[in-house]
């Protein structure tokens, strides 16, 4: 299928990284998953005990990758997911692989993955997150009720991040999580996750780092509310599906408010013509995967009958990140990584306004590493549109 992506440009040898830091991070446009495995060990340069996460086109061949990345990365920890974009050392791109890397000296870190979703309970992260949590302590290099973050990748077809994120969140109590749903370049076919050596469907990763360095949690997305309502009258929840809105087909009713015509409908106009649910003081977006011929309309996150949808509109984007980026400096300084999990309606957004260099400059400058994701999640939360994540500074003299 035709991507809906602006490339920019990408060379390997604009990697930076300091081998003496703790925190490292590299990338690769290489089509060949063998070349690509080698060219990002080669700027990580990754020791014995370093916790490497890596993020990869869904298009690569995943075997070879693998076996690939096994073999150089031998003594690391290797945590992963496909996506449907990169952000790669110099910014945007696709086709490729990021990765960063994280020294044990200065992060010590714990994780787990789950790969039997429909069975995983409330009790059962419990004992997960306990263990986690007790192997953390004998190795922490900070106090771990204030100095730790968790860190989750799921499988962005499974539909079941609502109910992990519910049972993490409460065994997790006041440890912040962040993290994103793996990706497939808009195909919809599958989505993989990377833990002990190989890809893994219907899985969701956990990681808890503990670490002296400042780190902020983030999230935030750059959209108003209009006032166009429309409401869930029909649906199969448990699917995700919307049959009726304001009781219409679903995709005509969508239409009307948005002045579209059937034909219209795709990831870029889905991506343009967002809508939000308004709990409390607070917008938080659904965002529409896809269209069905009986006129349906798939969401990327939790949707149930009875619900007002609001119709969306941009403030803008790059204006909004560069406040956002700004507040994260104000309070830790430049952050020496800020790993972020894009919504993949925000990406095709900055393609279609023509924001990629733009929006590169703006990640490189503050040393974003992530990929574009099928839904972001933040603490107990499944979300859409947003730029969600962690960034990380340096501990001061201060």
């Amino acid at each position: 299928m035709e991507h809906p992506f602006i490339e920019t440009p990408f060379s390997s040898s604009l990697n930076s990284s300091d081998d003496t830091s703790s925190l490292r991070k590299a990338g690769s446009n290489s089509r060949n998953a063998g070349e690509a495995a080698k060219e990002i060990h080669q700027v990580l340069n990754p020791g014995s005990g370093d916790c490497v996460f890596f993020f990869c086109c869904a298009d690569y061949d995943l075997s070879l990758l693998a076996e690939e990345l096994n073999r150089l990365f031998r003594g690391c920890k290797l945590i992963g997911c496909t996506t449907a974009g990169e952000i790669v050392p110099t910014g945007l791109t696709r086709q490729s692989i990021t990765a960063f890397a994280l020294a044990p000296q200065e992060f010590a870190i714990e994780t787990s993955c789950v790969t039997n979703l429909a069975d995983f309970t409330e009790d059962d992260a419990q004992v997960l997150v306990d263990k986690m949590l007790e192997r953390l302590e004998v190795k922490a290099v900070a106090d771990i009720s204030k100095h730790s973050f968790g860190l989750t990748l799921q499988d962005g077809m499974s539909i079941r991040e609502e109910l992990v994120l519910k049972a993490y969140r409460a065994a997790l109590n006041n440890i912040p999580l962040v993290g994103g749903s793996a990706g497939d370049n808009l195909h919809f076919h599958h989505t993989k996750v990377f833990y002990d050596g190989r890809f893994h469907s219907d899985a969701a990763i956990l990681v808890l780092v503990n670490t002296a360095h400042p780190f902020r949690v983030f999230q935030s997305h750059h959209l108003v509310a209009t006032r166009e309502k429309l409401v869930v009258t029909r649906a199969a929840p448990s699917l995700r599906r919307v049959y009726e809105l304001n009781a219409e087909p679903a995709a005509l009713e969508y239409c009307r408010i948005n002045n579209l015509e059937l034909q219209d409908l795709g990831p870029e106009t889905f991506a343009l013509y967002p809508l939000g649910v308004q709990l409390s003081d607070s917008i938080y977006v659904r965002s529409i995967q896809q269209v069905h011929d009986d006129l349906s309309l798939t969401f990327f996150c939790a949707i149930d009958v009875g619900i007002v949808l609001t119709k969306m509109t941009t403030s803008g984007v790059l204006d909004h990140t560069k406040s956002l980026f700004s507040e994260i400096t104000s309070a830790i300084g430049v952050p020496q990584l800020l790993f972020a999990c894009d919504c993949i309606h925000r990406r095709i957004e900055i393609d279609k306004f023509e924001l990629v260099q733009d929006m590169s400059d703006l990640y490189q400058r503050h040393n974003v590493i992530g990929f574009n994701t099928y839904g972001e999640q933040l603490d107990g939360m499944h979300l859409n549109h947003t730029f969600t994540g962690v960034a990380i500074g340096r501990i001061t003299n201060e």
